[in-house]
């Protein structure tokens, strides 16, 4: 201790129990600060620390940032500080706290002697100052440590992040400088915002507009919070706002001419004045009535489905007036104010329809339930949605699991009549039948079977595949689940008939009405509502026209005249314009010079080459006689060349070109594979 310059009145010596790498203090895991999340993966409840060192040790968790058999201290006043011969440690609380382990951040300076706390997670000892928050502990540069102090009280449960000290020179928040003493700086009534020099702050940083700029506030100095986002100078509401969410961009705009008598906040996103009401994103409500937050609904239910208990709080998204719904600041169009509630969930109703979120469902509003079945111990089954015809989204195609998942609600409703499930309980009049396997994992008898379950509503005697992963029957045409086949039912998209299926080419079909793209396997083919169909034809490689609009992938090509643009590949030009792969390539070309050796490359002469939109490099290639004789190999007069399949042309060797040659499928090797 005498070679630390230690008092052992501040320190005290820990017992460490050692386990394969890992230390322990009074049963708790001391870790890497920079690998503490590793740590969360870690069964700790019921377990010795042996048992958790094995674990660790096991799945090649990172040892603890110390070394076996040498000493270590914790501080007696602070005590998330440890000290060894190596560093000085903080162990962050927030992790001990959640998860009951130490990551132990491993401190750049030696605490020196004499430390004291300032309060509110503020230290100093006779060298510096500190602040230590849930995840690691800071110098605070610049700061002389024997002057520092509050610059005005605060309550003790204000965010230490957000206390203003002053050293006499600087003010500070946290651990940065906001100010220097010269300045006139106060707090204001929440913890987050100041007001620095006429100017009003968030975290030390001037209010500043969407565009960057300053926010102009009328009076500073009367700067108050109201409530969550919203605020005011006496003037005028200040509102923080944001952009993004997962990653969010924070600016403040103003609304001026507001009732400030009347004006209320209602929650985070939500207020009004007795003239208009007003959202967070800065949209301007003109209602009718009383508006008000909707009522959200938090049901307790039993093993039936029945409700054991209601609780009501206001909805974070909905509000009603005297006639219309708002969604997210927005009037939901044509849902009726005075009678639209929340039934659980995301499930929303009026006297006219049912809403998920706010998308109008196709279901009848009067027979539609929405819960879900308690299984012990506070587990719940998959919620149990739909109306009288059928579960929502199976469009009548029900299978067995479907029937065992809502027999016990309807077994506790018997009020309820004449829905699918009764249908289904009739004994069928039909003669079993012998199972015949078509493929894709069906089977037709007396009815579908899928996966070796009977699937109602499919009609087995019209019932055929349309390609690998549609399929189809007199009543309509289905996409065939992928993910989870054996669980899942059919999909349908279409009310044809089967009859009129027709495949056009790519990723494109029709159903004898409206023409289909089909881009995403696992996912219903989309409705392209603007083809015409009898004009339609595809192009290849995701391109398709009609007489109106060229499409890549279903997606309207706006800029691309139909009876001007030729397709090549990926690639789809006319006179003056490039694209590639469906979006723009700003390249300077004639149409007589351009040439797609490969679906994936532009030649335009011997001037350039492309892969996408990706210039490639034609230094070393002689582009004057390249070409491609297989998919991902090509050839100049001097070179052979690999593709990657992504934006390279790697040279390759003469032997390593014609062993890869045979060793391709038989279709790749063959020139005419490149057909487009």
């Amino acid at each position: 201790m005498k070679d630390l310059d230690m008092d052992d009145a501040e320190w005290e010596l820990l017992d460490l129990e050692w386990h394969q790498g890992f230390a322990f203090v009074e049963g708790a895991l001391l870790v890497e600060e920079r690998a503490r999340d590793v740590y969360l993966m870690l069964q700790r409840e019921g377990r010795t620390p042996a048992e958790q060192a094995c674990q660790a040790a096991t799945e090649q968790f990172p040892a603890s940032p110390l070394v076996e058999g040498e000493p270590l201290w914790r501080h007696r006043v602070h005590r998330h500080l440890l000290r060894d011969a190596r560093a000085d440690y903080y162990a962050l609380p927030r992790y001990f706290a959640r998860y009951g382990y130490h990551p132990l951040q491993a401190l750049p300076v030696r605490v020196c002697r004499g430390l004291q706390s300032l309060g509110h997670d503020h230290w100093r000892d006779q060298c510096r100052a500190y602040f230590c928050h849930d995840y690691g502990q800071e110098v605070i540069d610049g700061a002389q440590p024997e002057r520092l102090a509050l610059v005005h009280p605060v309550p003790e449960n204000w965010p230490a992040g957000s206390v203003l000290f002053s050293d006499g020179d600087k003010v500070f928040l946290g651990a940065r400088a906001i100010a220097s003493a010269e300045q006139q700086v106060r707090g204001t009534n929440h913890p987050a915002y100041q007001v620095i020099s006429g100017q009003v702050c968030r975290g030390g940083v001037v209010l500043h507009q969407k565009d960057g700029s300053p926010l102009p506030i009328a009076n500073p100095d009367g700067f108050q919070m109201l409530a969550w986002r919203w605020g005011t100078d006496g003037h005028s509401v200040i509102v923080q706002a944001q952009q993004g969410s997962s990653i969010a961009y924070e600016y403040f705009y103003r609304i001026d001419n507001v009732d400030l008598a009347t004006f209320s906040v209602l929650n985070e996103r939500y207020a009004k004045d007795a003239r208009r009401a007003y959202y967070l994103t800065g949209k301007t409500l003109r209602y009718v009535g009383d508006f008000r937050l909707l009522n959200r609904v938090q049901s307790v239910f039993d093993a039936g489905g029945r409700i054991l208990s209601q609780s009501e709080a206001a909805d974070p998204y909905f509000a009603v007036d005297d006639q219309f719904v708002y969604c997210n600041g927005t009037r939901l169009r044509g849902a009726d104010g005075p009678s639209f509630r929340h039934l659980g969930f995301d499930y929303y109703a009026d006297r006219h329809r049912v809403y998920r979120r706010s998308k109008p469902l196709d279901v009848d509003v009067e027979s539609f339930v929405v819960a879900q079945l308690e299984r012990g111990e506070g587990n719940y089954s998959p919620l149990l949605v739909g109306d009288r015809h059928g579960p929502l989204g199976s469009d009548g195609v029900i299978d067995d699991i479907m029937l065992q998942e809502w027999s016990a609600y309807f077994e506790a409703h018997p009020q309820l009549q004449d829905y699918w499930w009764h249908r289904l309980q009739a004994p069928s009049a039909s003669t079993a039948q012998a199972l015949r396997s078509i493929g894709s994992g069906f089977e037709l008898g007396s009815q579908v079977h899928f996966h070796g379950r009977p699937i109602n509503g499919l009609d087995a005697g019209s019932f055929k595949l349309l390609d690998t992963h549609l399929c189809g029957d007199a009543n309509g045409l289905y996409l065939i689940p992928f993910h989870r086949a054996e669980t899942r039912v059919p999909e349908r998209f279409s009310s044809a008939c089967a009859d009129h299926y027709r495949a056009l080419g790519g990723p494109y079909l029709t159903d004898g009405q409206r023409v289909f793209c089909h881009s995403v396997f696992y996912q219903v083919p989309e409705p392209m509502a603007k083809a015409d169909l009898a004009s339609f034809e595809s192009c290849g490689h995701g391109w398709a026209r009609d007489k109106g609009a060229v499409y890549y992938y279903g997606a309207r090509k706006k800029p691309l005249d139909p009876a001007h643009t030729r397709v090549m590949g990926s690639y789809a030009f006319t006179a003056t314009l490039m694209f590639a792969a469906g979006k723009p390539l700003e390249v300077e070309f004639s149409p007589e010079e351009v040439m797609v050796p490969h679906p994936d490359f532009l030649q335009l002469g011997t001037r350039k080459l492309f892969c996408g939109r990706r210039p490639v490099s034609a230094k070393r290639i002689d582009l004057a006689s390249l070409e491609f004789v297989a998919q991902r190999y090509a050839r100049d007069k001097q070179r052979f060349y690999q593709y990657d399949g992504y934006a390279t042309l790697s040279e390759i060797s003469a032997e390593q070109y014609h062993q890869a040659l045979k060793k391709a499928p038989a279709g790749d090797a063959d020139s005419e594979s490149l057909a487009f």
